[in-house]
């Protein structure tokens, strides 16, 4: 069963970067990010419409889960205004694994075996690492957006392992965070751009956004479902092995340089990954 749900998030990792990919290249990010709660509010509308209610308990994780991903999705939209998607990209995702491993030690008492949290440290470094420049400095002004951005998915990230197990129905749960996230960003994004009509101006760029929103929805459901079997730290970094799928897109698809460094720093972050899972 643990392998079949690595592979989940494995999956998932991909899922992430390519939905990122999308949002990188969008030349209207915050449209495309309008387009993308559409597919999160018809499902999860569905979802919390046949699905059993969450258990009490889980009701302050909903709100706050919910809180939370509002407020990342716009830092993220943020760093990538200035920063190359193969930079951004990894500093967001390789801060948060250190974070939840000492925040799911803190406040969910998940002590990971000595090897899998060497492989959550090599994880982090090796996805931090495929940030640095020449001369191991980070450059641009997207930078702290992208670190506030890596915040804001540990947070989330500690909040739905917590709540999921709580709720009784982890989908049920991750039903309502989505409903109570994407209801009010795509009425924000609405009147940000128009209202509803000149979202579906262009026909080929709303599919693209929608598609970007599936692919999203579907990856997070996968991780939701994977904390219920394996510690918090351990899906998290798993998770995090997007950073080399995102390098890797950033290289084929947007000419990004695939440097000897970098190929280091993901050989790095798959040894981190082998000694998890063992």
């Amino acid at each position: 069963m643990a392998s079949f749900v690595v592979l989940l998030v494995l999956l998932s990792a991909l899922m992430h970067a390519s939905w990122n990919a999308f949002l990188h290249l969008s030349g209207d990010r915050v449209w495309l990010l309008g387009m993308f709660s559409i597919p999160y509010v018809l499902v999860s509308a569905v979802g919390v419409c046949v699905l059993p209610m969450p258990a009490p308990e889980a009701w302050p994780y909903i709100v706050a889960s919910a809180l939370l991903e509002f407020a990342y999705c716009f830092t993220l939209i943020r760093a990538y205004r200035s920063g190359d998607f193969g930079q951004i990209y990894p500093i967001a995702r390789g801060l948060s694994p250190l974070l939840i491993f000492v925040g799911a030690l803190v406040f969910a008492h998940e002590a990971l075996h000595a090897l899998a949290a060497t492989g959550v440290m090599l994880v982090s470094l090796g996805i931090m690492s495929l940030a640095f420049r020449r001369g191991m400095r980070f450059s641009g002004e997207s930078v702290p957006w992208a670190l506030l951005t890596g915040l804001f998915i540990a947070v989330y990230s500690l909040v739905d392992g917590l709540g999921a197990r709580v709720a009784g129905n982890p989908l049920s749960y991750i039903m309502w965070v989505y409903l109570l996230w994407n209801v009010p960003q795509f009425i924000v994004v609405c009147a940000l751009r128009g209202g509803v009509a000149q979202m579906f101006v262009s026909k080929g760029n709303a599919a693209r956004g929608m598609l970007a929103g599936v692919l999203a929805l579907t990856a997070y459901c996968l991780v939701i479902e994977a904390f219920r079997y394996l510690p918090i730290a351990m899906v998290s970094a798993l998770r995090e092995l997007s950073s080399i799928f995102a390098v890797l897109i950033g290289w084929v698809f947007m000419k990004e340089q695939l440097t000897a460094r970098r190929m280091l720093a993901c050989a790095l972050v798959s040894c981190g990954a082998v000694l998890i899972r063992l």
